[in-house]
């Protein structure tokens, strides 16, 4: 028999979730939308660039779950000191390890986008959405890694509002607004945009800061 308040934890943390990760499937779709206001070409490109960026993105995606797991079983033995102190190191490695990538990745998108048989332009292009991509590659590490920590102990509506709600608030309507009613290029909107994700990053770590993650659910929920 399962408990029905066990139910109802699960329901209350996992809906959140769930909802989170529907409206950021849509989201990712509704931005690539608003760039293609600029030119179907910019949409080739811009798959181009995504596909290889979510390669190196690969190092953060994994430390993120690396947090959930080693921050949320210390917060579970209420360990919460050494749950914050771990989670700085982790943090710390992850954004280090990104700068890496990301310099890597500036230097070899050139050769990256020859391999693809599109036009030159396209090309051009693709290489340069992921010299920008690279750049901004260890503010979304950091990003990434205090949404996992703040998720790690619980917080899903606050991880639903710092995800998917602030790409709906934020990251589309201005997106949409500098395609639409704009005369400026793809780039520099490409690099606005990017950029518009510091918010979320500068936020992110006020909220790890703050420590309002640091919460054992094993004794609250008992």
């Amino acid at each position: 028999k399962i408990p029905r308040r066990l139910v109802v934890n699960i329901a209350k943390k996992g809906f959140p979730l769930m909802i989170n990760e529907i409206l950021w499937a849509l989201g990712t779709t509704t931005l690539v939308q608003c760039y293609s206001l600029k030119g179907l070409e910019v949409v080739s490109a811009y798959n181009i660039s995504s596909t290889v960026s979510n390669l190196f993105h690969c190092a953060f995606f994994a430390f993120g779950t690396t947090i959930s797991i080693m921050v949320g079983q210390l917060l579970g033995a209420g360990k919460l000191n050494k749950a914050k102190d771990e989670a700085e190191k982790i943090m710390a490695l992850v954004f280090a390890i990104c700068v890496v990538l990301g310099a890597l990745m500036a230097v070899l998108a050139p050769g990256i986008t020859s391999i693809y048989n599109t036009e030159s332009f396209v090309k051009e292009l693709a290489g340069k959405f992921l010299i920008i991509s690279a750049v901004i590659m260890p503010i979304q590490s950091i990003t990434h890694a205090t949404y996992f920590t703040i998720r790690s102990g619980g917080k899903t509506v606050v991880t639903f509002l710092f995800d998917s709600v602030f790409m709906w608030a934020i990251t589309i309507p201005f997106a949409f607004i500098l395609s639409s009613l704009s005369t400026l290029p793809i780039i520099p909107i490409f690099i606005a945009v990017q950029l518009a994700d510091t918010i979320k990053c500068v936020l992110g770590i006020v909220l790890f800061k703050k420590g309002i993650w640091i919460n054992n659910l094993v004794i609250n929920n008992k």
